[in-house]
């Protein structure tokens, strides 16, 4: 049920990303400091949140760029330093990961469910 509620904290995340970033190239975005600021954030929720799920878990879900996620972390901590890294993330990374992550509940259904 943990690991449910992760991949669903996973996807809202990374919706709520596409939404904040949607129609913005990437001089808007590091230009909009509300909107950068709160990408960073859910960025990094979701980073630590693929890094907390079961190693079984992403093994299972291969799919999805775990490596990507797990190096992303640092990235953030240093944003004019990987601004290419981090816009990366937010536009293409991410909505990958949400497409991987609605594949897999049709394939793995049982991975997602919350209440057995």
């Amino acid at each position: 049920m943990l690991t449910a509620a992760m991949l669903g904290l996973m996807e809202q995340t990374g919706l709520d990303i596409l939404v904040l970033t949607e129609e913005l190239d990437d001089r808007e975005f590091f230009a909009s400091r509300l909107t950068r600021l709160q990408t960073f954030q859910l960025l990094g929720t979701l980073a630590e949140t693929a890094r907390n799920l079961p190693a079984e878990v992403r093994a299972r879900l291969s799919a999805i760029d775990w490596d990507a996620w797990a190096a992303l972390p640092a990235a953030l901590t240093r944003p004019n330093e990987n601004a290419l890294r981090i816009w990366v993330a937010a536009k293409e990374l991410t909505p990958l990961t949400v497409q991987n992550l609605i594949d897999y509940k049709r394939v793995y259904p049982e991975l997602f469910v919350l209440v057995k």
